[in-house]
Formats: C-alpha cells, sequence, structure tokens
C-alpha cells in the first residue's frame, strides 16, 4: 500500500472460516497506557500525483478490452497496492535513542520494520534520513539476509536489532531491517524513511518479531489495540492520530460494530456483499473477503469484479455531475458501510504549473491519456490468487470515513463512522 511508499509484500494467505461479533460497546481506556501519537499528514509531490492517477485511469480504461482482465491475471501478482498513494500519513519512531528519528508509513498490510541504511547508496535511499547503527549503543547484530520483492522493484537488507521509541513506549532488541540495496522507483521522491508493519506475525520471515507483537510481549499497553484516525485533507485542524493501547472515543461518531478477522496474515474480515445503488450486481458471490490496508490509500478488487464495477459506474460519463453517480455499500455482517461518489471519486485535472514539472516522453504521454478522463473512480484491479484470494483492499479511502480500531486481544477490526 496501500506516497508514500511503494510498497506491499507478496503474499501468500492461509485462510480459515470464523464466526463474525456484530457491535461491542465502547470501552474505557486506561490513560496511563494509551497513547495518541499525531500522524503528520502531506500530499505528494506532482509527479507522484500523476503516477497516481497514471495507474488508475489507465487501468481503468484498458477494462473496457475484454481481453485485458485475461492477459492480466497471467501476472496480477506483482501489481501492488503500495506503489501509489495521492496523500500519505507518516509518524515518528526514535531508533537508537529518543532524539534519533525516522518518518514511517504505519502498514497493517505488511508486517516488518524497514528502514533506510547508510548501507545503501543508490539514489532512493540517500535522498532520505538514513539509520547508522554504529551511532547506537543499544545496536545488537544478527546479520540475516532479507530480500522482498515487490511491485516496482525490491527490496535487499539486513535484519538486526535496536532499541525501538514509539511515543512513550520503549522496545529493546526489536527487529529491524536495514535496508541495503533498492531496486526501481521505491523510495524516489517519497518523504519517510522506512515502513513499520503492524499485520499478524505470521507474515513476518523467519520468525522475525513485528513491533506490535513485541509491544504485546513487553505487557506496555493497557489494550492489544491499535487505532487510526485518518483526517481528510492536510489541513484539517483535527489532524490525523493514531492511539496505542486503546482507542480514542472522541474521534467515534457513534457505534463501534466488531468484524472477526478470518486470515491471521493480513487483517482480513468477510463481507456479506458489495452493493451499488442496494442493488446487488455480483461483485460478492455468498460473501467475499477484504483486506483492511492502512498502507494503501486507494481501493483493490478482482479484475473481473472491477470491470463489473466500473461497467456499472460509467464514470466517464458522469464526471460532470458526479453526485448522480451510485452509492457503493459494503455489508458486513448486517453492517453497510457505505461510499459516496464525493469519495470514491477523485478528479484528474492539471494545470500549467503542474505540467511544467512532469518529466519528458512517455510520463506526458501518459498524461495525455490521463487528461481524456476528467474524473476516475480510485480502485485499481488486483487479484490475490486462491486458496487465498479472490480479495478487495479497503486503502485509506475507505478509512479515512470509517474510524478504524486493530484489536489482537479478540482478533477483530473494528469500525465506526469517523467524526469531521
Amino acid at each position: 500500500m496501500m506516497n508514500t511508499f511503494y510498497l506491499q509484500c507478496l503474499v501468500v494467505y492461509i485462510s480459515y472460516s470464523m464466526n463474525i461479533e456484530s457491535r461491542q460497546k465502547f470501552l474505557e481506556p486506561d490513560p496511563n497506557k494509551v497513547y495518541h501519537i499525531r500522524l503528520q499528514e502531506k500530499e505528494t509531490k506532482v509527479h507522484d500525483t500523476q503516477s497516481f492517477y497514471k495507474l488508475v485511469a489507465l487501468n481503468q480504461n484498458q477494462l473496457k478490452d475484454p481481453s485485458f482482465a485475461q492477459i492480466s491475471k497471467q501476472g496480477s501478482q506483482y501489481m501492488k497496492m503500495h506503489n501509489y498513494k495521492n496523500i500519505q500519513y507518516t509518524a515518528d519512531i526514535g531508533i537508537g535513542s529518543p532524539g534519533n528519528t525516522f518518518k514511517v508509513v504505519l502498514d497493517t498490510g505488511s508486517a516488518n520494520l524497514w528502514i533506510d541504511s547508510d548501507r545503501c547508496q543508490e539514489e532512493g535511499c540517500i535522498r532520505h534520513k538514513q539509520y547508522k547503527h554504529e551511532d547506537s549503543q543499544s545496536f545488537l547484530p544478527l546479520n540475516q539476509e532479507l530480500n522482498v520483492e515487490f511491485g516496482s522493484g525490491d527490496l535487499k537488507g539486513i535484519v538486526n536489532a535496536d532499541t525501538i521509541f514509539f511515543g512513550e513506549v520503549t522496545l529493546p532488541k526489536q527487529n529491524l531491517a536495514e535496508i541495503t540495496s533498492e531496486n526501481g522507483a521505491i523510495f524516489r521522491d517519497l518523504d519517510f524513511d522506512g515502513i513499520l508493519g503492524l499485520a499478524y506475525p505470521k507474515m513476518a520471515p523467519k520468525d522475525f518479531n513485528p513491533v506490535f507483537d513485541n509491544m504485546m510481549e513487553q505487557g506496555v499497553l493497557q489494550r492489544n489495540q491499535f487505532a487510526f484516525y485518518f483526517a481528510k485533507d492536510a489541513n484539517d485542524i483535527s489532524h490525523s492520530e493514531f492511539t496505542l493501547g486503546g482507542y480514542n472515543p472522541s474521534h467515534v461518531d457513534g457505534d463501534i460494530h466488531y468484524h472477526k478477522v478470518i486470515d491471521k496474515y493480513y487483517w482480513m474480515i468477510k463481507a456479506d456483499n458489495i452493493l451499488v445503488n442496494n442493488k446487488d450486481i455480483g461483485l460478492c458471490n455468498r460473501s467475499c473477503r477484504l483486506v483492511v490496508d492502512t498502507g494503501s490509500s486507494i481501493m483493490s478488487a478482482p479484475f473481473d469484479d472491477l470491470g463489473t464495477l466500473l461497467r456499472e459506474l460509467n464514470v466517464r460519463s458522469h464526471c460532470h455531475e458526479i453526485n448522480t453517480l451510485p452509492i457503493i455499500t459494503f455489508q458486513i455482517d448486517n453492517v453497510d458501510y457505505t461510499l459516496e461518489p464525493n469519495e470514491y471519486i477523485k478528479p484528474t485535472n492539471f494545470d500549467g504549473a503542474q505540467l511544467a514539472e512532469l518529466n519528458e516522453g512517455d510520463d506526458l504521454q501518459a498524461l495525455i491519456e490521463v487528461n481524456n478522463w476528467d474524473c476516475i473512480a480510485a480502485f485499481i484491479p488486483l487479484d490475490i490468487q486462491q486458496p487465498q484470494g479472490p480479495a478487495w483492499i479497503l486503502g485509506d479511502i475507505f478509512l479515512r470515513k470509517y474510524y478504524s480500531i486493530f484489536d489482537r486481544e479478540n482478533d477483530s477490526v473494528g469500525f465506526a463512522k469517523a467524526k469531521k
């Protein structure tokens, strides 16, 4: 995810069915062990935003070709959600000492802590703050190699350990992957230094301990929960926030509904149906899986289902009257979560000043193609192979509307309408 960070691991799901809870009452958090961490919001540079629109718009245009879905399925496992975002949310963590801070993306779609390291001298690395383990007195060498392939390239790293400072929490001997080589446009032009994965430990290779699991083992939190409030824009005076050890009731509007995790790899839950203007158009055959991914700003759907959805929406013909487009409803445990057109439609307008910043050649040609559409639905096609898939990915477009609580004690995800 789902910049912003051009990143999402190749995934192997092991899924099983679990019953779904409906709703739970507010839990009163202990203020002594609940930490509210301000997230920094920043819109990406023009080139990054243009890349985001290029991916989404061109994919949607290709979906009109009946052969596209079939052809793309052969290589769909390499299209990853973390490659394209239009808004990034980062938090500061300290490594080695509280004052040695790094900006990281908090990502429920991955499990490792990756950090830019001075061992990497490639362009994508040297433009950011780099971790120097020799300056840390708490550094612990493990020297385990870790190579991960992503949609837009690959990362190579060395897993070691050091003390992590996250809010008021101190975690000694935390596993972290020092990036030693970056192939592709994973870090280029992006304003953060790493990614902190919050998925289940099953996703972490070689039994490396994820950050939140380390917190659970240390018993530093009132509850083994964390929660996200994403402001709708960087000028929102209420600001984005990450909460450790519970959630912040001041961001919640109404009831919280909890849904059981059905695959302890990603934060994956089950939907009963997906409706368009309250109509079943075949997007969710009896039930479908949803991955809740804070590391992805847009949404994804299986190729065939996204084609069906886009043909029903007919976005291009309604760009000048967006409010006439239908409401998309995700039905989860008899609870309706709706997305209005102004929430899932994005404009693709660029002015002359922005054009001047773009590269020549292919990027400019792609921009011309994108501008044939005045707006786009913020979905991309992504097929997750069986037996783990198919699955939809709920990114920040969904999570800006709904406050999200990730509960490891009960293996569930809670949603409530976020207060504006």
